[in-house]
């Protein structure tokens, strides 16, 4: 008997705030699972003061939700839910707990789940399936590529310690639940405890989705950006009328449907779509043998708005080295 490093703890509001040490529980676990919903209805009452509270002792943190879609449209509406309350935790994985037949085919369903949630921008999604369940709920290896992640559970005699009692469902898998009976110091009650299982390092599951100014558009953190909508979250699909047209970035989450914070909140969130344009206006240097109609033709602009924006009384006499600003 063992109990394999590193070590990962699972948890929902059946483990009492109140009950819990988790400065002393931190010392013993490697990575928190924690459970933010069974179903969209039921929000899971401690999830936030789990998080907040293992990411106060330099826990990494996952989140789970119990899956409970009738159907493939309402499996969507799971994961737009899951996705809300947990988003602004930054968690570096979101786990389906499937241990519930709600639909015809829990296969095609919890897959629209996880399509939900990518496209929300959770970078990385694994599945959680009874060991039990997996073959009749019709899970194979090939139907489960597309998860980032495979997590099964096997107790054998459930002392609290792995006794080498391994899933049959499959051999692809990547976290074990060995135990629902494991004890550690800083919380009284039983515990369930997983290991590890295939060549993926920890930091695969616990490495943060990055939140910093770096974008594929090049838009950054402190840009001033002009703005034709809004939107009340950084996942909300209906598009706002501005109350300005400009608004300096202060916050970014890559991967999000609108992923630029506009002062502090105070203007919404946008996207690339929404954004028209940098705020400062941009810059040309004349070269030798330029003229105002071919800078304007090779900037997609008129010489006659160049002249404007630049006040040039003249638009015959520009000079190389000089600067002409354009949007």
């Amino acid at each position: 008997m063992s109990r394999p490093k590193p070590l990962i703890l699972d948890i929902s509001e059946h483990q009492l705030p109140t009950m819990i040490d988790y400065q002393q529980l931190a010392r013993s676990i490697d990575l928190a699972i924690i459970r933010v919903q069974f179903g969209s209805l039921h929000e899971d009452k401690h999830y936030r003061q789990h998080i907040e509270n293992f990411k106060k002792y330099q826990v990494p943190v996952n989140v789970y939700a119990w899956v409970r879609g009738i159907s493939e449209a309402d499996m969507e509406v799971e994961a737009t839910d899951f996705y809300r309350r947990a988003a602004a935790y930054e968690p570096s994985f979101w786990w389906l707990d499937v241990e519930e037949k709600s639909m015809t085919s829990m296969v095609s369903g919890t897959d629209k789940y996880r399509q939900r949630l990518k496209a929300l921008g959770a970078k990385k999604v694994g599945i959680y399936i009874g060991n039990h369940l997996y073959r009749p709920f019709g899970f194979t290896p090939v139907a489960c590529q597309s998860y980032d992640g495979v997590w099964l559970p096997t107790y054998g005699q459930n002392t609290g310690f792995y006794e080498g009692n391994n899933p049959t469902a499959t051999t692809s898998y990547d976290l074990h639940q060995y135990t629902s009976n494991g004890r550690l110091s800083g919380y009284s009650g039983p515990l369930d405890f997983s290991r590890l299982a295939s060549e993926k390092p920890l930091s695969y599951f616990t490495s943060s989705p990055s939140t910093t100014s770096d974008t594929t558009s090049g838009y950054q953190i402190g840009d001033l950006v002009n703005i034709s909508g809004v939107y009340n979250s950084s996942i909300s699909l209906t598009q706002l009328t501005p109350l300005r047209k400009q608004g300096r970035i202060t916050k970014i989450i890559n991967g999000a449907p609108n992923p630029y914070l506009l002062e502090d909140g105070q203007l919404g969130w946008v996207n690339d779509r929404t954004i028209i344009g940098n705020g400062h206006p941009r810059r040309y240097v004349v070269k030798e043998g330029d003229t105002l109609w071919g800078i304007g033709h090779q900037l997609g602009i008129s010489w006659q708005t160049l002249a404007r924006m630049n006040q040039l009384a003249n638009p015959d006499l520009i000079y190389p080295g000089q600067e002409l600003s354009y949007e």
